[in-house]
């Protein structure tokens, strides 16, 4: 019995553990401020992409983990952009 609950708990790491590739899917998005008809006055540009990164060689606690940490806010005068990203595989 003590076997069996051994290789059971050892069958169960080997699964949490188990390093493999992800992919976070990730948006950007924000305004860009900028004189776009050369008439002197700046007009707000939407923008918006989509896009993946892979992260290689991690088990799903640190996949998750590093898309949330590519989660970032910033502004830049009147310019602003936000990245999120979430685990997709």
């Amino acid at each position: 019995m003590k076997k069996s609950i051994f290789a059971l708990a050892v069958a169960g790491m080997a699964l949490v553990s188990c390093k493999k590739d992800y992919s976070c899917t990730c948006n950007s998005s924000g305004v860009d401020y900028y004189d776009s008809d050369l008439d002197g006055t700046e007009e707000a540009h939407p923008y918006a992409n989509t896009y993946n990164i892979k992260i290689e060689g991690a088990n799903k606690t640190q996949a998750a983990a590093a898309c949330t940490e590519a989660t970032i806010k910033q502004q830049d005068g009147m310019d602003t952009y936000e990245y999120t990203c979430d685990l997709s595989k």
